[in-house]
């Protein structure tokens, strides 16, 4: 089966899944086509260097405020245009690659009446806080055929209630998506900062976190999340790890800060590794994850980045 992958460009989370996602799918038989757009095609390149990454208009979505509702609606006109351009780009593709199947991990638009389309997401219920805005996300869902859950189906799912199948017909959860593995090879070291996620508040992160770090006491690693740069600040930075050095590093580091992105979750839970979660300001699910990793023993939730004392949180973190 011919494959088209489209991840959303809303950070590197959904191409770092989507990547899982296809190595399952090839070993399967699959073949596999891409298209996405900004950042998250930048890491597919860099990642799969031989392989062609058809362009999709760019979602270009921001967070400039901690209001979730007031940042979807200064944005939502452009997304609905967005979806309208991407559902004709996808139209071409499948004339032009002979597509068989669409795999949509989270863009509305990538969907075709005349073959099957899926829809890869953890959130069948987004915390939106706004019925409108709840409703509007179901609506758009109503094209694809199936929906496929990077999670297992138990009541104990990293998901919760974000990914609850009540109201969906087609509904498969398909396990927890990660492309790491543990990768011995990097020295061991304490604390491994991974930032990521839409601007302007990943750089809002970063100038909070990295003065903190050299009073630590501690030895640490950074990985800036920007696939289009080509150098590193310093010897403790890198502006992005592919699989192989992020497997590494994962593998090496005692414990985790980061975005409680649902795939930076599960790339933690897969290598076992303790954290510092952080959530966007803005973002309800990150909100929701943080606080279930929380109270489910593994990680501590830092609510407000402006707040942050690293040191304190780390402190609170078991066996730190």
């Amino acid at each position: 089966m011919h494959t088209l992958i489209t991840p959303l460009d809303w950070g590197l989370g959904h191409a770092s899944r989507s990547l899982a996602l296809a190595r399952r799918l090839t070993d399967g038989g699959d073949r596999i086509s891409w298209a996405c757009s900004g950042p998250a095609a930048a890491m597919l390149r860099r990642e799969l260097p031989a392989a062609t990454i058809h362009a999709l208009p760019p979602y270009a979505v921001t967070y400039p405020t901690a209001s979730m509702v007031w940042n979807v609606a200064r944005q939502a006109w452009r997304w609905q245009r967005t979806i309208r351009a991407e559902h004709r780009a996808v139209a071409e593709l499948v004339a032009t690659l002979e597509v068989d199947r669409i795999v949509s991990d989270s863009r509305f638009g990538c969907y075709h009446h005349e073959v099957p389309s899926i829809f890869v997401t953890h959130q069948l219920h987004p915390i939106t806080g706004f019925a409108p805005a709840s409703a509007l996300y179901r609506w758009q869902l109503r094209h694809f055929d199936e929906f496929w859950v990077p999670d297992h189906a138990g009541h104990d799912r990293l998901s919760g209630k974000l990914s609850d199948p009540a109201g969906y017909d087609s509904v498969r959860f398909i396990g927890p998506l990660s492309r790491l593995s543990a990768t011995p090879g990097t020295e061991p070291f304490d604390v491994l900062v991974l930032l990521s996620g839409p601007e302007p508040m990943r750089t809002r992160l970063e100038e909070i976190i990295l003065p903190q770090l050299s009073g630590l006491g501690r030895s640490y690693r950074v990985v800036r999340g920007l696939p289009q740069e080509r150098t590193s600040p310093t010897p403790a930075q890198l502006d992005f790890a592919d699989t192989p050095t992020l497997s590494r590093l994962l593998t090496a580091a005692r414990c985790v800060v980061a975005r409680p992105g649902y795939s930076s979750l599960m790339d933690l839970r897969a290598l076992g590794k303790p954290a510092v979660l952080i959530p966007t300001p803005g973002q309800t699910e990150q909100a929701y994850l943080a606080q279930r990793a929380q109270l489910q023993g593994w990680a501590v939730a830092v609510m407000d980045q402006e707040q942050l004392d690293l040191a304190e949180a780390l402190g609170r973190l078991p066996g730190h």
